[in-house]
């Protein structure tokens, strides 16, 4: 396991210039053509998101009053609770408007045909098997992750198992499978 400090996600623009990420992880260093890629956003007005194609993302809001997502020819989407995964295809045109000021998100996004995932927000503890892929990220509290403590904030990145203390924390948790 790798636990992966808030102190080194890496600082970059959104694809569209539009906004500032922090990369946590990816499928591969710093390439365009990522199959997998865990950030965090921060979005401080109403804007695009940017567009990449053959891409679906799990959203989940992480700090902020809210938002809504308006989708090219489908339905809107109210996120308006913190910690609740959102499943979207990237491809579609997005845009974002904020409730009551700035929002930070969770961003998994993964290439479709390449990669599945599936997210979880856990609060007791656990023991998680999966193959692929798991990615941590400690929402609330400092659990414990195999023998480590996780600080808030910060991620973690492991394959095969891990065991979950929650001790009154709250934990993000995406298994990725590779198809």
């Amino acid at each position: 396991m790798r636990i992966i400090h808030s102190s080194e996600f890496v600082e970059g623009r959104w694809r569209n210039g539009m906004g500032v990420s922090w990369d946590i992880a990816a499928s591969s260093e710093g390439a365009e053509d990522f199959g997998w890629r865990f950030a965090i956003a921060r979005i401080d007005a109403d804007v695009p998101f940017s567009h990449y194609a053959g891409v679906d993302r799990i959203f989940t809001l992480i700090a902020g009053q809210g938002l809504d997502l308006a989708f090219e020819g489908r339905p809107a989407l109210a996120v308006d609770k913190l910690f609740v995964p959102h499943f979207y295809s990237c491809d579609v045109p997005t845009y974002c408007r904020l409730r009551n000021g700035p929002a930070r998100a969770l961003n998994l996004f993964y290439r479709r045909g390449q990669w599945r995932a599936d997210v979880d927000i856990i609060s007791s503890n656990a023991r998680i098997a999966h193959p692929g892929p798991i990615l941590l990220f400690a929402l609330e509290g400092n659990p414990g992750v195999d023998s480590a403590e996780l600080p808030q904030g910060d991620a973690a990145l492991t394959v095969d198992s891990v065991s979950i203390a929650i001790d009154g924390a709250l934990l993000y948790v995406a298994k990725l499978t590779a198809e």
